[in-house]
């Protein structure tokens, strides 16, 4: 190795470290502002209510199709009482 590239290869590992320590000094300094801690609360607050109205949507979709089958049950019963009245119809003439 030459000198000129052993020079060269400290100055950039010197370099490196710098912005190394730099980028973790500021990065561990630095603390949330109130705002940004407002922000986050309001944030969290809005997402759990999101997830208990998609909860309740949910449980009102099942309750509405626990309707919805009772419902076609119920005209599936009508069907076949109407089906046998026309059958017995059919065959008294």
């Amino acid at each position: 190795m030459t000198i000129k590239r052993l020079c060269r290869l400290t100055v950039l590992s010197f370099l490196m470290l710098a912005f190394l320590a730099g980028t973790l000094l500021t990065g561990c300094a630095r603390h949330p502002s109130p705002e940004e801690l407002n922000q986050l609360e309001m944030t969290k607050q809005a997402a759990l209510a999101a997830e208990d109205e998609a909860e309740a949507k949910k449980q009102e979709r099942m309750e509405w199709e626990a309707k919805l089958k009772q419902k076609q049950a119920e005209l599936q019963q009508a069907e076949d009482d109407l089906k046998a009245v026309q059958e017995a119809m059919a065959e008294k003439q």
